[in-house]
């Protein structure tokens, strides 16, 4: 929610530090990085400050951002948690202002992310854990995919037996043409509304052109739009609807462990890989400080952190979550990079919303 703020009081590193001791005492440079790693730390002991903006869950993140804590003690963390949309327009907004952003902006809507670095809002830095990651998740060094999580489809177990869930995208298509059984029961994202709806219904275009043979189906069965996938999966466990389409994998997993009721399908033709993209703004205030962060988010201590929050990491040596990344499938990467941005084009979104309001049948908008 805008607003909600995990302030840096997160263990008694954190409580140290909002009691205004003094700079913390010199500290061993992470190994594998180059010595002059040193000058980084001094800078952001200086700082002593790092604000971030996420479209993270901050229960998701608090475990991170109080071990970056426990290293780091001199630097009081403000985790501010708001919609990826709402966070882009206001970080748009205030950099405009010429009087500082935020210092980390970490985000799952990959666009619009990728469109302010193409805007020239991101600085680059060169991590020192950057060797470590796929080519696909770095984009010019200012650009940073942070983990690997596929978008699957859920289902309610009570309405839906295991072995008649459509097990793709073909599948759901068919099974929503030629079944009335769940009809006004499919929940999903709404692309004008939500930046990762958007996102994911773009990036389903990109993979097949039946997606829009998908959305007719889907306007037929008068699919619910929210624009959370969060309610739209809140309305599946509560049998409000029958199937959940793009959901991402990490908030799936801790749903269907909680509610048995809840199934969860990688699909087979084609499973999306996305990654929520962090950035250094050019206008941040403590430069240095999120540098650290920075590393230390794409670190393997970093990703454990994720990884026990079901977000599968970017990184090959660390463990695999196997719900979420099984053997055989067809993954589909969306590439950190300036393919992105072909779905950001004003005409063309405008084109792509009014071509899935006509497939729904609910007639053309004029303002998006």
């Amino acid at each position: 929610m805008i607003g909600r703020i995990l302030a840096g009081v997160m263990g008694v590193g954190a409580l140290v530090a909002a009691g205004g001791c003094g700079r913390t005492p010199a500290r061993a440079v992470p190994a594998g990085y180059p010595m002059s790693y040193a000058d980084i730390e001094r800078d952001a002991d200086a700082e002593r400050e790092l604000l971030i903006w996420s479209a993270i869950d901050e229960k998701k993140a608090s475990r991170l951002v109080a071990d970056f804590q426990q290293l780091y003690p001199s630097i009081r963390v403000k985790y501010v948690e708001m919609p990826a949309r709402d966070m882009n327009q206001k970080f748009v907004a205030t950099a405009a202002l010429n009087k500082g952003t935020a210092d980390f902006l970490w985000s799952s809507a990959m666009d619009l992310q990728i469109k302010l670095v193409n805007d020239g809002y991101a600085q680059t830095y060169v991590s020192p854990e950057r060797d470590r990651l796929p080519d696909w998740a770095n984009w010019k060094d200012q650009a940073w995919g942070t983990t690997a999580e596929p978008i699957v489809m859920v289902y309610n177990r009570d309405m839906i037996a295991d072995a008649a869930m459509p097990k793709s995208h073909v599948d759901l298509t068919r099974f929503l043409e030629e079944t009335s059984a769940v009809r006004d029961r499919i929940a999903m994202s709404d692309p004008a509304a939500s930046a990762v709806g958007y996102l994911y219904l773009s990036q389903d275009q990109q993979a097949t052109h039946d997606i829009w043979r998908l959305a007719r189906a889907m306007g037929t069965s008068h699919v619910h739009l929210f624009t959370r996938a969060e309610d739209a999966v809140r309305d599946v466990e509560t049998g409000r609807a029958a199937i959940g389409y793009n959901i991402v994998g990490s908030y799936a997993l801790g749903e269907v462990e909680k509610h048995p009721r809840l199934g969860m399908v990688l699909p087979t033709d084609y499973t999306l890989l996305m990654s929520r993209i962090a950035m250094i703004p050019a206008s941040a205030l403590h430069p240095n400080a999120a540098k650290l962060f920075l590393d230390f988010l794409l670190s393997r201590r970093g990703q454990m952190h994720l990884v026990r929050e079901d977000m599968p990491s970017v990184r090959a040596d660390v463990g695999i979550l196997r719900d979420l990344q099984p053997s055989g499938l067809r993954l589909r990467a969306i590439r950190v990079g300036p393919g992105l941005l072909v779905s950001q084009d004003s005409l063309t979104r405008k084109y792509f919303l009014n071509r899935w309001r006509s497939s729904l049948g609910i007639g053309l908008g004029d303002n998006d």
